[in-house]
């Protein structure tokens, strides 16, 4: 079950993610699929990550209640109260991630829950950080996240970016790191529709 931090847990564990540039929000989003027991990672990028970044998943999902909570601050699965800082075996665990990268651009988050006796899922649409919409949508087991526009309003942040092919390397280096790290998850990158 997904739930809101308590301020002060949160505030002991960060001040917050930050989205420096496409490659992290796809890092933060793979993390995400890990951690949600994903076999099968799907990254797809256009104009290096700044027009539209697709995270698709066959991990656990979120149920719909789950999937609304998760896109605000400091919701988690992972941690209840500060003692489980010291246990933490997951890569993500702020809360921060989807929250954070809806704040920068028109962000879609597609789920779900494996098993459920439900087989719609949910669509939640996220623009500038604030929640748009919530609907009942078809979707298999797993979850599909897409950012399109990143930074659409810090048009500064935007233009410190590279160009558009070194952003597309950028994360091309971080989807083959992760996928180093684990070899038994089937990782697929697609740059502007081409699979590399």
């Amino acid at each position: 079950m997904v739930r809101v931090l308590p301020p002060e847990v949160a505030h002991r564990i960060a001040a917050g993610e930050v989205i420096e540039r496409p490659a992290s929000a796809v890092k933060e989003l793979i993390e995400n699929s890990l951690d949600a027991g994903a076999s099968r990672v799907e990254v797809e990028i256009e104009g290096g990550g700044m027009a539209v970044i697709r995270v698709s998943d066959d991990g656990s999902g979120m149920a719909p209640e789950d999937a609304e909570r998760a896109i605000t601050e400091h919701a988690t699965s992972k941690i209840r109260t500060a003692d489980d800082l010291a246990s933490v075996i997951s890569l993500g665990f702020r809360g921060e991630a989807l929250h954070a990268i809806g704040a920068v651009s028109h962000l879609t988050l597609t789920t779900s829950k494996r098993g459920a006796e439900d087989p719609l899922g949910t669509r939640v649409r996220v623009a500038a950080g604030e929640m748009v919409e919530s609907r009942t949508a078809g979707h298999p087991s797993g979850t599909t996240v897409e950012a399109r526009d990143l930074f659409l309003n810090l048009p500064v942040r935007r233009g410190f970016l590279g160009t558009v092919r070194a952003e597309a390397n950028a994360v091309a280096t971080v989807v083959q790191a992760l996928a180093l790290s684990r070899p038994e998850v089937g990782f697929f990158l697609h740059t502007d529709g081409r699979r590399t």
